[in-house]
């Protein structure tokens, strides 16, 4: 582009004074500088929307006996912007020591800093991530290899990765997947390990590694948002794969090696305070939600007098509701003036880290302070008023603080709009939380009402409830407005029974799931759902906690097996949707 300007030769005044002193000469010129014409392309027109291709590279795809001092070279069918293009491109396997980059207009070339080893495949992968100056990203990786030996090797790893948003899943572009070589001898730590071999999902969230050497191999995605080819936990999703791969001889490719991505907590958490409410409740404060199993058991706390070694005994431990960072332990009467050390043990985070033994205990003085107010429910389910609840949902009814269980059961009841009892079971998910299930489901379009009569329940000091009677209502949704969704679960080469869940997630609707166990591989049917767009999905619940455990990079834990039907389920009303075919291979 050149710009093409007007210039003039101002003479002096007939005063003598310069003409840059002269207010009409000064201006004349200002004019001039800022009416240079631009010469080249008139603005406006299409938008460069096209993505970049790569056009040529060297060394030659599958070409063998590449000298050890060679160059890569990738050429490109326009300009790219170079720092995301050149942080795109992965070599495996991974070089100790980085190339140098240097661009020649469109070609790029990297030069290795030391010789290439010797009779190695060499891969080299342009993710999606290299993009052009208008910012369009590659449609799709490319990958290419040479060898610096006389064959190339042909193993192949594939997959798809997969990031979990509350209960919905979706595939993820531009992740880096990690493999790396190793013997049992070996531990594999990707906080501190750069992988062996590394390729990057295309915009479909699918993966390939390509030209991979005979052995067993350990993969990880990582959101690698720094490019340093290591995990940062505090910052960087990571995925681990269901199973660690064996390439051999005969038996060369595997696929079907996916992740889920997840930030995986690796910080152990800690106990910060602790203090007497009353002279039976002491309030903990971790500075982390706690797994619920391990924050229930009494015995997971000592409670002893610091002058007498007396131990005060821990009677319940409870939360309110799902804030497992808060724990409430109801004690045997305390000694205000006494002070008391209280010993935690056993607990662990979310993510399975156990306590940090360096901030485990805390002291805290005996209250002189009677509890003398009674248990009060804080959340239900369904709402008061809630409209189009299920026919099968469960009634839930959530205290502040442990009531006596009997006195709870024998005072609840679920009664339809002519007033005839609904019968059901009851259980405590935990000491504070009851549940009502439902021995039928109930009517379409029908108002109900749940009453506990809370003048009858008392917590463990005998208060009564405040309310003496709770009374909530609720309405059934149409069962005319329902449909249903059958199909059928494989596991391929395997007939071992297996505990199978099958998920159900309404896409436009946040929370909405639907889940249902088989014991071994089988059909299955779920009836009466809201009609919309689903995604179909199933996981192998090997460790049996009721929930898809996406695994752990350390301590290592493989992800349960899992899959996904690959497209979206359109559940209509007052129809079954079928052929629904979930494989794990």
């Amino acid at each position: 582009m050149r710009y093409i300007c007007i210039h003039t030769n101002l003479k002096n005044g007939s005063t003598g004074s310069p003409y840059y002193r002269t207010p009409l000469l000064f201006l004349f010129v200002v004019f001039l500088l800022s009416h240079c014409a631009k010469e080249g392309m008139p603005p406006g027109g299409p938008v460069d929307t096209t993505p970049p291709e790569v056009i040529s590279v060297s060394p030659k795809p599958d070409s063998t006996r590449v000298d050890l001092n060679s160059k890569i070279e990738i050429t490109f069918g326009e300009r790219m912007s170079g720092k995301p293009t050149q942080e795109s491109i992965f070599i495996s396997p991974f070089p100790k020591e980085p190339f140098d980059y240097k661009w020649r207009g469109n070609r790029l070339i990297l030069s290795p800093s030391e010789p290439l080893l010797k009779d190695k495949t060499y891969v080299v992968t342009i993710g999606t991530g290299a993009q052009d100056l208008r910012r369009n990203h590659l449609s799709e990786s490319y990958t290419f290899a040479f060898s610096t030996g006389v064959a190339l090797d042909y193993g192949s790893i594939s997959g798809e990765v997969w990031m979990k948003q509350e209960d919905k899943f979706r595939t993820e572009p531009e992740i880096s997947i990690w493999a790396y070589l190793f013997s049992d001898t070996i531990f594999i730590d990707p906080q501190k390990d750069k992988p062996d071999y590394i390729t990057q999902s295309d915009t479909a969230g699918k993966y390939v590694f390509r030209n991979l050497s005979i052995g067993r191999y350990r993969l990880f995605a990582v959101e690698d948002l720094n490019r340093d080819q290591i995990w940062n936990p505090d910052k960087e999703t990571v995925g681990v794969s269901t199973q660690d791969v064996e390439l051999t001889s005969d038996y060369v490719s595997h696929d079907h090696i996916d992740f889920i991505l997840a930030l995986r907590d690796t910080t152990k958490p800690s106990l910060l305070n602790c203090q007497a409410l009353n002279k039976n409740q002491v309030r903990l404060d971790f500075d982390e939600n706690l797994r619920a199993e391990s924050v229930l058991n009494p015995d997971n706390f000592k409670i002893k007098s610091i002058s007498t070694s007396t131990s005060l005994k821990v009677n319940e431990v409870f939360y309110t509701e799902s804030n497992t960072q808060n724990i409430f332990i109801l004690t045997a009467e305390m000694n205000p003036e006494e002070k008391y050390e209280l010993e935690v043990s056993g607990l662990e985070d979310e993510s399975g880290n156990s306590l940090d033994t360096g901030a485990s205990t805390c002291l805290f003085m005996g209250s002189a302070i009677f509890d003398t107010t009674g248990p009060k429910v804080v959340s239900t389910s369904p709402e008061d008023g809630e409209a189009i609840v299920p026919q099968d949902a469960e009634i839930k009814l959530i205290f502040d603080e442990p009531p006596s269980h009997s006195a709870v059961e024998s005072s609840f009841s679920l009664s339809d709009s002519n007033g005839v009892l609904i019968t059901g079971k009851s259980r405590w998910e935990n000491p504070n939380t009851f549940v009502f299930s439902l021995d039928v489901f109930l009517s379409g379009r029908m108002k109900y009402q749940i009453k506990l009569e809370g003048e009858n329940v008392f917590d463990l000091f005998e208060n009564a409830m405040t309310d003496s009677v709770l009374f909530l209502t609720f309405t059934t949704l149409n069962p005319d407005t329902l449909g249903s969704l059958s199909g059928n679960v494989e596991i391929l080469g395997e007939t071992i029974s297996r505990n199978i869940v099958v998920t159900l997630s309404l896409i436009d609707k946040a929370r909405k799931r639907y889940q249902k166990s088989l014991p071994k591989p089988d059909s299955f049917l779920f009836e009466n759902i809201l009609p919309g767009k689903y995604m179909v999905g199933a996981y192998l619940d090997l460790n049996g906690d009721g929930d898809l455990t996406t695994g752990n990079p350390k301590p290592f834990i493989l992800s349960e097996p899992f899959t996904f039907f690959p497209d979206t389920v359109h559940v209509r009303s007052r129809w079954e949707t079928q052929g629904v075919e979930l494989k794990f291979r």
